[in-house]
C-alpha cells in the first residue's frame, strides 16, 4: 500500500474501532489507539527520510519497571518476547516503562495485515498488562 493510501486507511481503521476521529491524530503519521486498558499508537516511522523504508509500527505501553524485583520481571519479559517469537516484543524506555511493539515495512503492507497488526498487538498488550500486574503486584500499574 502506498503511503498516501496508508496515511488514509490507519485513522479510518482506527475510528472502526472505536477510536473518536476528532482526536485519533497525535501528529503527522502517527495515530492514537485504545483496546480495553491498553493505550499505545499506530505510527509511519521514516517517511520523510530521503532512501528510508517506510515502516509501520504498533506500540503499547504495558505497565512500569518496578524499583525492587526488575530482574524478575525482565527475565520475564525476555521469557515472554521468546515465546511470541517475530510477532511481537517487549521493550523498556528511558523512563522504565514497559513497551508491547510489533511492526513490518509500509511497502506491501495490505489492509488486512494492518487490521492484523493493530488488532492483535492491541489483545496481547491488554492481556500482558493485567498478568504481570496479577503477577508482580499493582505497583507496576501506570499512572
Amino acid at each position: 500500500m502506498d503511503l498516501p493510501t496508508l496515511r488514509r486507511k490507519i485513522p479510518e481503521l482506527l475510528t472502526k474501532l472505536g477510536e473518536d476521529p476528532a482526536s485519533v491524530a497525535l501528529g503527522d503519521d502517527a495515530w492514537v489507539v485504545h483496546y480495553g486498558s491498553a493505550t499505545g499508537y499506530v505510527a509511519i516511522l521514516g517517511a520523510s527520510e530521503p532512501g528510508a523504508d517506510p515502516f509501520l509500527h504498533v506500540k503499547f505501553r504495558v505497565v512500569q519497571v518496578p524499583q525492587r524485583g526488575r530482574e524478575a520481571l525482565l527475565r520475564t519479559l525476555l521469557s515472554l518476547n521468546h515465546e511470541l517469537g517475530a510477532y511481537a516484543a517487549f521493550s523498556v524506555d528511558e523512563n522504565d516503562c514497559v513497551w508491547l511493539g510489533a511492526g513490518r515495512f509500509c511497502d506491501d503492507v495490505e489492509e488486512p495485515e494492518l487490521l492484523e497488526l493493530v488488532t492483535q498487538t492491541a489483545r496481547l498488550a491488554d492481556r500482558y498488562d493485567g498478568q504481570l500486574i496479577e503477577t508482580f503486584g499493582p505497583e507496576l500499574g501506570l499512572q
